[in-house]
């Protein structure tokens, strides 16, 4: 870290010995468009991923907590794509999604035009933000389920007691006691967002037109141009970024406890 952070000051391609130019990475980027749009993309699937995915782990995790039948097989079910590698996940969604793929081909079924889901800029990125979504709600539907069962049921029945509907109990019982994980899978999703870089690779190559490159995207792209100095303040921007929403979260979590 010590030696990207001196890198990240300097022009330096890996070979040649590294050339202190100060701030001059970090106002190249602060004018490059490409960094503009890869933070833009990065933010907008950070904003869509972090506002489904919880809230779908939390109704997942509502649903698993009750007595239902085989309950440990739903549990796996769910929590299986979290599991798999997020190549091979991204790879079943190319195919799911392609001109030619499923998705297109069920639809015509029913009379339905297709789509180019990855080939057209307007649908790409919230395409592979759904791919996402799908292969890490599980994830925070076990933690959710955890903190779930954590809670003393006494609770709940002092409040059945004093008349409390769903909504109540909800409110007052069920959220109190997630906070905690709340906070856990926030500051976990924020970070894991704000690094995506497979699904984009695998899927669409950062394209059609950069509308699905990530900061993580375009900081491989300026290492693997041996850019390496501009390549590290990319890197430490990310670190700042990442840095300062945590502690934001953690401490407004605190506020409000």
């Amino acid at each position: 870290m010590a030696v990207s952070a001196y890198w990240s000051f300097t022009d330096y391609n890996g070979v040649d010995a590294p050339q202190w130019t100060g701030l001059a990475n970090y106002s190249d980027l602060a004018g490059s468009h490409r960094f503009h749009q890869a933070f833009t993309n990065t933010l907008v699937f950070t904003v869509v991923g972090m506002s489904v995915g919880p809230v779908l782990g939390l109704v997942t995790a509502l649903a698993l907590n009750q007595k239902i039948r085989m309950v440990g097989f739903f549990r796996s079910v769910y929590f299986l794509p979290v599991t798999t590698s997020l190549v091979v996940t991204g790879t079943v969604w190319k195919m799911l999604l392609n001109e030619n793929g499923v998705l297109n081909s069920a639809l015509g079924l029913f009379g339905l035009p297709g789509h180019a889901w990855l080939a057209d800029p307007g649908t790409s990125l919230l395409s592979v933000t759904a791919a996402s979504v799908w292969q890490g709600f599980g994830f925070e539907t076990v933690v959710f389920l955890a903190a779930l069962q954590s809670i003393p049921k006494e609770l709940y029945d002092a409040a059945s007691v004093d008349g409390a509907g769903f909504w109540p109990r909800f409110r007052h019982v069920t959220l109190p006691g997630l906070r905690p994980s709340i906070v856990f899978v926030s500051v976990f999703g924020l970070i894991g967002s704000f690094q995506a870089f497979d699904q984009m690779f695998v899927m669409t190559r950062g394209g059609p037109v950069g509308s699905t490159t990530t900061l993580v995207y375009y900081l491989v792209e300026r290492f693997q141009e041996l850019d390496l100095g501009a390549a590290s303040a990319v890197a430490y921007v990310l670190f700042v970024i990442l840095a300062a929403l945590s502690y934001a979260q953690l401490r407004a979590s605190r506020e409000r406890a």
